[in-house]
């Protein structure tokens, strides 16, 4: 009996759904497979079928840990152990960064340097600054060039002395253009560098939630990587920020989108809100916010957003799928809440999860030529 193939643009689909844990090895099965991790239609279908997962970092080891919905509340999780033979180690994660730019991680070790990694092809670049004590704040790119080049906005902390005879602390800002090796100090309206700020990049610049001292109120603030500039006000946060009780925590919504989660103190509702369009930080018209999702909080959710620190999210299939790690206890906790729906799920995987660091959308782009150094 003769055998059946299928057509190749169905057997393209097929094999688009699958997570990039199984491409990888399904590479191998034939040429033809093999050549689609070439074709930049199908490396942006199957990216655009992913879902989010959530990294953590250890001292020696990388997690992923992947929420499969599965069309109801009773999801599987796979908490899955990445290849992550950096060039150097850390004894202390705390300290270090991790940033998701362009579906690629940049993890920043402290003192040494940048890896740029892509852990489901094994792929592993390596950047080690000239001046060591040089600071990860961002990862971005000039958005008007055809080509992508990989910027770092990042800080070196100085000291200045006062009239007083005083010595005070402040940030010098810097940008590092990845592929010439070029580091240019810029101009910045901040000072220092708040502990608190975890920038999230879109559309190849940064965004995240500051003070405002002309608004005199929190605001969403912005990084240009194409003209190199601070924003102190790109727009105006959905919802005000009550100084003794909200929480407000900024993520990226589809792809080129913000998002925003604001817990209120004062009714004790979640609301999700989203930006209406792409966001571009040069449009020069105002930026609309939708609000997506309300709901009450429970008691549990609502313990769990006090704690604020350590709280990652995103959202998928009118689901808020949220994360949380505590580092005192080790717990690493998976929240479910769609409308009156609140489901939390331990996950326990030992005391190796125990520091958080970002939302991540895994896809199989590898990564550019300059930072093809190494193999994991």
């Amino acid at each position: 009996m003769a055998s059946m193939k299928l057509p190749w643009d169905l057997e393209e689909e097929i094999i688009s759904r699958l997570p990039p844990r199984s491409l990888v090895r399904f590479r191998s099965v034939c040429k033809r497979w093999n050549s689609v991790f070439n074709d930049q239609s199908f490396l942006k279908n199957h990216l655009g079928r992913s879902r989010p997962q959530f990294i953590f970092l250890a001292e020696s080891k990388s997690f992923s840990i992947g929420v499969d919905l599965g069309g109801g509340v009773d999801p599987r999780i796979e908490v899955c152990e990445l290849a992550s033979d950096f060039p150097c180690q850390t004894k202390n994660v705390s300290i270090n960064t991790i940033r998701t730019c362009d579906g690629f991680l940049f993890r920043h070790f402290w003192e040494k340097g940048v890896a740029i990694w892509n852990p489901w092809l094994r792929q592993v670049g390596w950047i080690e600054y000239e001046d060591k004590a040089f600071g990860l704040c961002g990862v971005g790119y000039d958005s008007t060039r055809s080509e992508i080049g990989y910027k770092i906005l990042g800080r070196f902390y100085s000291l200045r002395r006062e009239v007083d005879g005083s010595q005070r602390g402040y940030h010098r800002f810097a940008v590092y253009e990845c592929a010439s090796q070029a580091l240019k100090f810029i101009d910045s309206p901040f000072t220092l560098w708040p502990t608190n700020v975890d920038p999230t990049s879109v559309n190849g610049n940064l965004f995240w939630i500051g003070y405002s001292d002309e608004a005199r109120k929190h605001v969403i603030q912005s990084f240009d990587f194409t003209r190199v500039t601070f924003n102190e006000n790109f727009c105006l946060l959905p919802c005000e920020k009550i100084l003794t009780g909200n929480r407000l925590i900024l993520e990226v919504f589809e792809g080129d989108r913000l998002s925003l989660l604001n817990w209120n103190y004062v009714t004790g509702m979640i609301e999700i809100w989203v930006t209406d369009n792409k966001v571009v930080v040069d449009r020069g018209e105002q930026v609309v916010w939708i609000n997506l999702m309300t709901f009450p909080t429970t008691t549990n959710l609502r313990n769990l957003i006090n704690k604020f620190w350590g709280i990652m999210y995103y959202i998928s299939d009118k689901t808020l799928v949220l994360c949380w790690s505590d580092d005192v206890t080790r717990e690493v906790c998976v929240y479910l809440v769609r409308e009156d729906v609140f489901k939390k799920i331990s996950i326990d995987y030992g005391t190796s999860l125990r520091y958080y660091h970002c939302v991540y959308v895994p896809n199989l782009f590898p990564l550019p030529l300059e930072f093809r150094s190494l193999q994991v």
